[in-house]
């Protein structure tokens, strides 16, 4: 089984293998750095939109070198207000090669009211997104 994952990180690629040997077997796993097209600091439903983008993008670079994929995976972290407090949470989304995904949440923890803005002015300035 190929999968691509968007990151060279070796935890996260490790972490993907684990769970994936749980229901297959003979896995082989690509860590790819792609762009997820939001800013260093995703808000809210940009999350989802750099997750999404960086399986478009594994997807576009599988495409132009021919590769046969079994599932694409891809994560991003933010900081979302959606629940009515600032928190700090990492969504991924699998794709498979017929396109149907599953997406899913980390737990989330809560960003000191004290950081808020500090954040936020960050990432502004780097004029990212």
């Amino acid at each position: 089984m190929k999968i691509l994952m968007g990151t060279k990180n070796p935890g996260k690629i490790e972490g993907a293998r684990q769970a994936f040997a749980t229901y297959f077997h003979e896995i082989e796993i690509e860590g790819i750095e792609v762009d997820s097209e939001v800013g260093g600091q995703p808000f809210n439903e940009e999350i989802l939109e750099g997750a999404t983008n960086r399986i478009k993008n594994l997807k576009k670079i599988a495409k132009e070198k021919g590769v046969k994929v079994d599932y694409y995976i891809a994560s991003e972290a933010g900081i979302t207000d959606l629940f009515g407090e600032w928190i700090d949470i990492n969504m991924a989304v699998i794709e498979d090669e017929q396109g149907k995904q599953s997406i899913g949440t980390s737990q989330g923890f809560p960003i000191p009211k004290k950081y808020r803005e500090e954040i936020k002015e960050s990432e502004l300035r780097k004029g990212n997104g």
